[in-house]
């Protein structure tokens, strides 16, 4: 009788109880070392070593931090080739299917898993891991060189941490400070310096809060005070770049003690809120106008930098005026670079969304596209005009140039 199948199931299920604990041990240090085999007992493959490691990768204790730490890693996950391990020979469940299958090259852990209900996210994770283990999927760009380390990933997700942390402080400071400084203050400069030592301090000012040297959760996170500070350095860029400079912003007073109000003081402040609000709306707006007369200004005298900036600005102070967009997607297109165009891309689309019925809108969009090459596009924004005005003469000539 050949007892060797009823063995060897005994060898896998003694070597699986091995690798459990060993994964499962929360102290000291294991390490697996190679030995004679038996091969009249047991007949491995590379497929029972990573159903092994896989059952000893969820028995894990203590996975939590390599789990955020690879959710925390913006590097996208693709499937190596050629695969050490044959895929399609693996008996996966369901799930796992499915996790794989969103693994295309351009996704990160953190896109996979967010899409998974939030039991799911562990089991997930840890099976990801395994194929990082394994070599059947890497990072791209890599984390170091060589064959994939846990360390490496805890280690990158630990300076990742600390640069947040750092940024997030230095947001912070300057949005408390810069509020309630003057033009001279917010650049750090005096009122005897130079329009080009203004130009520097705004320049290095504004690099130190630049998207790109933000970290993405950084960047979402503090989104609304990055608005704030970016508005604040424009706005004392141009103060002082001007050829006769103005006295700083009065500083706002500080509001008296009012001491305790009654029922009848709360309802008339409430009416006092909202007349101040309203007011304040209004003061935006004018404030908005003002910025644009001057974007428009210096788009007549091709100074389409500083227009650019004062169109910025505008929309700082009121984001739902389409004509902002408009004049400044017009500026940014001039630039041929790619950031340029995408910004155009954008602020032309918004315009268009915020007044939808204005045709000039969808006609500047047209052309843009068209100058693009992206003729699809183009001819979908033409008809768009043409459902508004329907003898439209530039649009039709538009779509007649495009066949």
């Amino acid at each position: 009788m050949d007892r060797k199948p009823s063995l060897s199931r005994t060898v896998n299920q003694q070597l699986e109880s091995v690798v459990r604990s060993v994964f499962s041990w929360d102290g000291g240090m294991a390490r697996f070392v190679e030995t004679d085999r038996y091969p009249e007992l047991f007949e491995s493959d590379v497929l029972t070593t990573f159903e092994l490691i896989l059952h000893g990768i969820f028995a894990m204790t203590e996975f939590d931090p390599i789990r955020e730490a690879m959710r925390g890693l913006d590097n996208r996950l693709r499937v190596r080739k050629p695969s050490p391990l044959p895929v399609e020979r693996l008996t996966l469940s369901p799930e796992h299917g499915f996790v794989l299958s969103r693994v295309d090259g351009t996704t990160t852990v953190k896109n996979v898993l967010s899409i998974l209900p939030q039991s799911e996210e562990d089991p997930a994770a840890r099976f990801l891991f395994g194929l990082l283990v394994m070599g059947v999927l890497q990072y791209d760009p890599p984390l170091g060189e060589g064959p994939f380390k846990v360390a490496n990933i805890l280690r990158d997700h630990a300076d990742r941490r600390a640069l947040e942390r750092m940024q997030e402080q230095t947001i912070r400071q300057a949005y408390t400070q810069i509020r309630t400084q003057n033009p001279y203050e917010v650049l750090g400069v005096t009122p005897s310096a130079s329009r080009k030592a203004v130009e520097r301090a705004y320049e290095e000012a504004k690099a130190l809060f630049s998207r790109e040297q933000l970290l993405p959760r950084v960047r979402e996170e503090f989104r609304s005070e990055l608005a704030v500070i970016e508005s604040r350095l424009i706005e004392a860029y141009l103060r002082l770049s001007e050829p006769e400079r103005q006295e700083p912003i009065a500083e706002p007073t500080p509001l008296a003690n009012q001491g305790d109000l009654g029922a009848n003081d709360l309802l008339v402040r409430v009416e006092m809120d909202k007349t101040k609000s309203k007011l304040a709306l209004e003061e935006a707006g004018r404030v908005a106008d003002s910025y644009y007369s001057k974007a428009r200004k210096a788009v007549r005298e091709g100074d389409f930098h500083n227009a650019i900036q004062y169109g910025k600005l505008a929309i700082s102070y009121n984001q739902a005026d389409a004509r902002y967009y408009h004049m400044l997607a017009d500026c940014q297109a001039r630039n041929p670079g790619p950031r340029w165009q995408h910004q155009a891309e954008q602020n032309y689309t918004r315009a268009a969304e915020l007044d939808p019925w204005n045709a000039d809108y969808w006609m500047s969009l047209g052309r843009f596209y068209k100058k693009r090459g992206l003729m699809l596009r183009a001819r979908k924004q033409f008809e768009e005009v043409l459902k508004l005005v329907p003898q439209h003469e530039l649009a039709t000539k538009e779509l007649e140039t495009l066949g």
